[in-house]
C-alpha cells in the first residue's frame, strides 16, 4: 500500500452509477477537494483474507453525507462490486475493503470513488487502476457437448438438420480460472461452395435471440436458419478463447442439411 497524490492519480474512465454523473468533477470546485487516496498500485491474491483496502481524504467533509466506490476491471468486462460504500474511518476520510478471489481474473482493475452532498449531488470525484494478480496458473479452457437441435425441441445432437427451419447450436465451456477469464466462445463454419470458413460467435447472456436460454450457466448458444437450396453436408469446428489468449481443445460436429 502507498499513499497516492490526487493529481497523479486519476485516470479519467467512464463508468455509469445509478444515474451518477460519470464524469469526474473539479476536485477543486466547491465547498471542498481531495487531499489523497490510499490505494494499492498492485495486489496479489495471498488466501481467503485478501483484501484491496482503499480510503480518500477530503479537505473537509462537512457537507459529505455519503461515499462508496465502484470496484470493476478496466475495460469494464468484470464488475466486482457497482456500491460499495465507504466507512468514515477519521476526520475527513472515509475506508473500505473488498474481498478478492481466485475468481477474479488477474487483469488491471479501476476503482471509481463516489460521494454525495447534503443537496443530494451524487458525483464521481475519482479512479485508481491497480493490476490484480490471482496467483493461479492460467489454465486453457474445456469445452464439451456439442448440441444441435429445432428451437421447439428438447436439446440433442442432430446431425441432419431441415432448411427453412430455425435451429440452435451450443456448447459447454469450462474453465479451472472461473468463467470471468473467458474471452470468446465461437465457431467455424464450412460448406461445400465456400471455402472459406465463416465464423459465427456464441453467446451465454440468457438472450432468446441468440438461443441461449440461461446466462453465466457455461453454456455457450447461438441461432441460424439454412435458406431454402442449401443443401449438403456442412462442418462446424468449436472453439473456446481465455483472456490469456489460449485457445481450448477443438470439437467437430458435421451435418446434413435436407
Amino acid at each position: 500500500m502507498r499513499k497516492l497524490f490526487f493529481i497523479l492519480l486519476l485516470s479519467l474512465l467512464f463508468f455509469g452509477c445509478d444515474g451518477v454523473d460519470d464524469s469526474i468533477v473539479d476536485p477543486n470546485d466547491g465547498e471542498f477537494s481531495v487531499a489523497d487516496i490510499t490505494a494499492p498500485t498492485s495486489l496479489k491474491y495471498s488466501g481467503g483474507n485478501t483484501k484491496l483496502n482503499t480510503s480518500i481524504t477530503f479537505t473537509d467533509s462537512k457537507s459529505i453525507i455519503r461515499a462508496w466506490i465502484k470496484l470493476a476491471s478496466q475495460d469494464g468486462t468484470v464488475v466486482v462490486t457497482y456500491q460499495k460504500d465507504m466507512e468514515k474511518s477519521s476526520e475527513n476520510k472515509y475506508s473500505t475493503s473488498v474481498a478478492m478471489d481466485t475468481l477474479m481474473p488477474s487483469l488491471t482493475y479501476t476503482i471509481d470513488y463516489f460521494y454525495q452532498t447534503e443537496l443530494q449531488e451524487k458525483k464521481k470525484i475519482a479512479s485508481h487502476n491497480f493490476v490484480y494478480d490471482n496467483m493461479q496458473n492460467n489454465i486453457a479452457p474445456v469445452i464439451s457437448n456439442p448440441l444441435f437441435y429445432y428451437i421447439d425441441e428438447d436439446p440433442m445432437l442432430r446431425d441432419t438438420l431441415e432448411n427453412n427451419k430455425e435451429f440452435i447450436f451450443s456448447i459447454d465451456v469450462d474453465d479451472a480460472n472461473g468463467l470471468s477469464d473467458i474471452d470468446s466462445v465461437y465457431t467455424y463454419f464450412y460448406s461445400p461452395n465456400n471455402p472459406s470458413a465463416l465464423l459465427f460467435i456464441l453467446y451465454d447472456n440468457g438472450d432468446d435471440k441468440n438461443g441461449d436460454e440461461t446466462a453465466g450457466d457455461g453454456i455457450y448458444s447461438g441461432k441460424n436458419i439454412f435458406a431454402q437450396g442449401t443443401e449438403g453436408n456442412r462442418k462446424f469446428e468449436f472453439l473456446a478463447r481465455d483472456r490469456a489468449g489460449l485457445l481450448s481443445n477443438t470439437i467437430t460436429h458435421n451435418v446434413v442439411v435436407k
